[in-house]
């Protein structure tokens, strides 16, 4: 067999490939989600796809490339422009990462509203300090910021918080189960987020101590048909 007819069976696997994941969606919205954990966030958002029964060719939760704020919008752009060349681009693009004390936060939320403003389905979704405070809002409301101390950083004091709550205590980067823990009280906690936000005012708020908008991703999937 020659090498042209080896591309041109290898071009027409591509495009069923292509047809079939468009027959799959073709009932609903596909979207991308980028983290900025290896384990924690994206192992919160895998149980919700699978408790949810949510089909992985609706939402892909991507591996990273690099922790950084900067570094997820750029891997999360990458792999949007990879899948519209082949005609069937993500309808959304999240990307999830907390302030912390990351030097490129700013310089990734303006990253964001560039690419919105020139229509790409971007989005920010972000906490202050990091995402385990939104796992505190599931215990109740709490608008008292979190402060380094000692040789603990923010998201330390965050984390520390957490392990004094009810079946945390023994709480790590990456634990399983976490969502089956929480769902329960996923409302209340979104509720304590909007009220959240509502305390703060204008581009103000992603400078806020605590914030998060994780609710708006959360609720996006958990109304996925």
């Amino acid at each position: 067999m020659g090498s042209d007819d080896l591309f041109k069976k290898q071009k027409a696997r591509s495009a069923e490939q292509l047809a079939r994941q468009r027959i799959k969606r073709s009932s609903g919205v596909r979207y991308l989600i980028v983290c900025e954990g290896t384990k924690t966030e994206p192992q919160y958002f895998a149980e919700i796809l699978v408790d949810k029964r949510i089909h992985p060719q609706r939402v892909k939760v991507a591996r990273n490339d690099g922790s950084s704020p900067d570094r997820i919008v750029e891997h999360a752009l990458n792999i949007y422009e990879e899948d519209a060349k082949l005609g069937d681009a993500y309808d959304k693009v999240f990307c999830v990462f907390d302030r912390d004390s990351h030097a490129s936060f700013e310089p990734a939320i303006q990253r964001i509203r560039q690419l919105a403003k020139d229509e790409k389905p971007f989005s920010a979704i972000t906490s202050t300090p990091c995402f385990e405070f939104w796992i505190l809002l599931h215990f109740g409301y709490s608008d008292a910021p979190f402060h380094a101390a000692g040789k603990k950083s923010v998201g330390d004091q965050a984390v520390a918080q957490l392990k004094r709550k009810p079946k945390f205590s023994k709480y790590e980067k990456g634990m399983k189960g976490v969502y089956g823990l929480l769902k329960d009280t996923t409302a209340n906690a979104c509720g304590h987020a909007k009220k959240l936000r509502k305390s703060a005012e204008g581009d103000s708020q992603r400078s806020a101590n605590p914030w998060t908008n994780l609710d708006e991703l959360v609720l996006l999937l958990l109304d996925l048909k």
